[in-house]
Formats: structure tokens, sequence, C-alpha cells
């Protein structure tokens, strides 16, 4: 907020449009031509066409709803202890056929919302890997216990990257190369 407040300060005729956007959403915007700078994550890699600052690494934390079957393993979970219950899977609402990451369940309730996902994991409807910066008040609290996964299962990255990206054959203008320098200098501090 504070860089937005700044670059409404050294900018003040930008027009600026947001729109939050489910996974791929934000990639689709910036081929499509409907967005000139995004700040998105890119799975599983950058692609060779986007030129990708990182902002942020998030943590990722496996987490379920205390009153969960898998809250009472006492142990490390195995992928025999994961199968018979549902993983709530963030999808691309656009391609929900299109590659996942980080699925280790064989039964998966797709959301393309993160607010959505985890109303269902504190209802106690699965489990899944959240940002802990979303759940450090749910984990206090109680209403979420870290769910530890045996090494097997722990092939998925525990941070997921933050980027500010747009297409390379793409300059930015002054404005979109200033707030990603601005975010840079303020999420380093």
């Amino acid at each position: 907020m504070e860089s937005l407040r700044a670059i409404r300060e050294a900018f003040p005729h930008l027009a600026v449009s947001f729109s939050t956007e489910g996974l791929g959403g934000a990639e689709r915007r910036l081929r499509n031509g409907d967005a000139a700078l995004a700040f998105c994550t890119l799975i599983p890699t950058v692609p060779d066409d986007i030129t990708a600052l990182p902002l942020l690494s998030v943590d990722l934390r496996p987490v379920v709803a205390s009153g969960h079957p898998l809250a009472m393993l006492g142990r490390r979970a195995t992928s025999a202890d994961l199968k018979p219950y549902v993983q709530l899977v963030l999808s691309d609402p656009v391609s929900p056929d299109s590659p996942s990451y980080g699925v280790t369940g064989s039964h998966q309730w797709r959301f393309v919302d993160l607010a959505r996902r985890l109303d269902f994991l504190l209802a106690g409807f699965g489990w899944c890997r959240m940002p802990e910066h979303l759940i450090a008040d749910h984990l206090a609290s109680g209403r979420l216990l870290p769910l530890e996964l045996t090494a097997e299962l722990q092939r998925t990255p525990d941070t997921l990257t933050i980027y500010a990206a747009h297409m390379q054959n793409c300059s930015l203008g002054k404005a979109g190369r200033w707030l990603p320098n601005d975010l840079t200098r303020r999420l380093c501090m």
C-alpha cells in the first residue's frame, strides 16, 4: 500500500487498473496484452519470453484443521496417510487440466480463490499448503495445526516466489519501471 501511495504521488495522472486473478490469470493478461505489468507467481519456472523481478518469497506450510483426523497422527504423514483425505488445491480457472504442482493426495477439491480454500480448510474439509502469513493467527489460536510430511512428500518447494513480470517484447514505461523498484526497496527492508 505504501508503494501505491508513493506511485500516486510520483505519477498523479497515471491511470491504474487492478485485477485479481486465479492461477495463470496474470500471465494470461500479460500475453493477451491486457496488462503491462503483473505481480504473480510463475510456476514452475519463469517463461523465456517474460522478464520477471523476484519481489518476495512466501513460505508455504502444510496444515490441517485441529479436528481433522490427520491432525491426530502424532507423527509425520506418509502418502498412505494422506490418500483417503481431500487435498484442497488451487487451480487455474481457465485451464483446470493444466499441470498441478504440489498435489500429493489422490482426492482433490479445486479452488480458484485462496480465501475460499482457507474457509474450507478451517471447516475441516481437507489439508493443503498455505502461505504462512495468511494462517499465522489460525496456527496461534489452534484452529489450524502444522501437518508434518515425510521426506518423500517434501519434493514440493516450501516457498513460492512472487514476481513483478512483463513481456520481454513490451518495454515498460517510467511508472512501470518505478513501481517494481520501489516495491523491491520496501520489501527488502
